[in-house]
């Protein structure tokens, strides 16, 4: 057997299953009938059917009486995403913008972390494309990756190494790998979901904030890109410098082009 087509298929009945669980989780709380579902998840009767007995065997949702369908009340964690950055933090619209222009060129997930000289720490304080399906379904089997992805120190991952590469003194000593990110401006690692990862380039100003003549601006935050391990090095490179054109026309001319345009390859 082709173990290609075996994984193909594999993933397939995956993502029927969480369509399904998707459609209930975005209906909401309550008891819904078996129609509703099946619009909602936009698949056959027959296949809908057969996913909902998967999430009633797996004990996520429960069937209620003949044709009705509710989820059990621990299962609706799986919709909080929310918790993916701090919304007390939101940024300017300018910057959710780049987030938003980002996503629709890599079609991919987008955020925006900023740094705590307080506590060492990278903190993420905005996102686009944060309730893609696959996305909120990675997030429900990895325990802990929420909370890792909105706020961690800055030497765990990309995000914040990118950042952190740009804040040390340049008399100070620095470590090797600090050096190849500052002269890159780009780092690259693992993301806290398995087999996902982070891209990610640095930003010396939000996009919409006034800039301080005669003066060189600093790194204050970085933008990343959080996708399904690439299979090849190139995507990773498009990606780099697609990031870097956007961050620096939004962040020198303060315009962002939310048009979609070609894209890298899907990284997936």
């Amino acid at each position: 057997m082709d173990t290609r087509i075996d994984m193909a298929g594999t993933r397939a009945n995956r993502d029927r299953t969480f369509a399904v669980l998707n459609a209930l989780l975005n209906l909401g709380p309550g008891i819904h009938k078996f129609r509703t579902i099946a619009a909602r998840a936009g698949l056959g009767d027959a296949t809908v059917h057969r996913r909902l007995d998967q999430l009633v065997h797996a004990g996520l949702a429960t069937r209620t009486t003949r044709g009705y369908y509710e989820l059990c009340e621990a299962t609706t964690s799986i919709s909080r995403t929310s918790g993916l950055f701090h919304r007390n933090a939101t940024p300017l619209l300018d910057a959710q913008r780049l987030l938003d222009a980002l996503h629709h060129r890599t079609d991919q997930v987008v955020l925006l972390h900023t740094h705590s000289p307080l506590t060492g720490e990278r903190l993420c304080i905005g996102a686009a494309g944060e309730t893609s399906l696959p996305l909120r379904r990675e997030l429900a089997m990895a325990s802990g990756a929420v909370d890792a992805l909105r706020q961690a120190p800055l030497d765990l991952d990309a995000p914040g190494l990118v950042m952190l590469a740009n804040l040390v003194a340049s008399e100070a000593p620095v470590r090797e790998d600090l050096r190849r990110i500052k002269a890159m401006q780009m780092a690259h690692s693992p993301s806290s979901i398995p087999g996902w990862s982070l891209l990610s380039v640095p930003l010396k100003r939000l996009p919409g904030a006034p800039a301080t003549p005669g003066a060189e601006p600093g790194v204050v935050a970085s933008v990343s890109v959080l996708a399904p391990e690439p299979s090849h090095g190139a995507h990773v490179v498009a990606y780099g410098r697609l990031m870097h054109n956007l961050v620096r026309a939004a962040t020198e001319s303060s315009v962002v082009i939310s048009r979609h345009a070609a894209a890298p390859a899907c990284v997936a």
